[in-house]
């Protein structure tokens, strides 16, 4: 909305007018005639009025526009971010759906329910149900490349083993302790046996020396006895001749 000062055309010149005119006579004197009524013109007051309430209310749809496009861009933004996130959430699933529905995932499924790989598999036909093939039971050993354990299953194993070889390293101790006692014993045995041998010898080179000092006493006794004997039978033969003589 807008107004102009309308600007009069069809008014006469007046006289002042027409003596300043460029070309006007000097010599002529002006006339007065009657000059038109004038238009009504429009008040300054509420034109200004007016032109303040149209901005006021141009500022203030701008301002609610710009609003508007902030929160309508706020949100844009909200919804672009939640939709990047279920996106990488929608990867995320995918990816572990890839990862259970995995064969080897199964083979580890399997294993830790106990299911163990059959080498002599036996078909079953549906929908007649003929059975191809001969089914034979499996002591879970027969492909042990194919059994996948579970990590408690490892951890278990480890620490069996751990087990095992602890009580093989102190079996393995106490043998060599009672090695070391038996063969302590034994050298002990040995000495008292190599004492006792001694004392056995010592006992028996002392009985041989009484024996021999008996024997030699015996032998000197008899010695004594044939001289005393000797003697007396010299001493008859000396009486007999002595006798013959006489």
């Amino acid at each position: 909305m807008s107004a102009l000062w309308a600007s009069v055309t069809d008014r006469e010149p007046s006289p002042v007018e027409e003596e300043a005119a460029p070309g006007a006579d000097p010599g002529r004197r002006p006339t007065l005639r009657a000059v038109p009524r004038a238009r009504p013109r429009l008040a300054r007051m509420p034109f200004i009025l007016v032109l303040i309430a149209v901005f006021g209310v141009g500022m203030t749809g701008l301002l609610m526009l710009n609003t508007t496009l902030q929160n309508q861009a706020f949100q844009a933004s909200q919804l672009n971010r939640q939709a990047t996130e279920l996106a990488y959430t929608q990867a995320d699933l995918e990816s572990r759906i890839d990862l259970v529905a995995a064969p080897q995932e199964l083979a580890r499924k399997a294993s830790a329910l106990g299911l163990r790989p059959n080498p002599y598999p036996a078909f079953v036909t549906v929908p007649s149900g003929k059975v191809l093939g001969t089914p034979a039971p499996v002591s879970g050993n027969e492909v042990p490349t194919l059994v996948i354990k579970t990590p408690a299953e490892l951890a278990a194993e480890r620490a069996a083993a751990a087990t095992r070889a602890k009580a093989l390293a102190e079996q393995r101790a106490a043998e060599a302790k009672a090695k070391a006692a038996a063969d302590k014993a034994k050298a002990a045995a040995d000495k008292a046996k190599a004492a006792q041998k001694k004392i056995d010898d010592a006992a028996a080179a002392k009985q041989k020396a009484a024996e021999q000092k008996a024997a030699a006493k015996k032998a000197a006794e008899q010695k004594a006895a044939a001289e005393k004997a000797a003697q007396k039978a010299e001493q008859a033969a000396k009486k007999k001749n002595n006798g013959g003589r006489g």
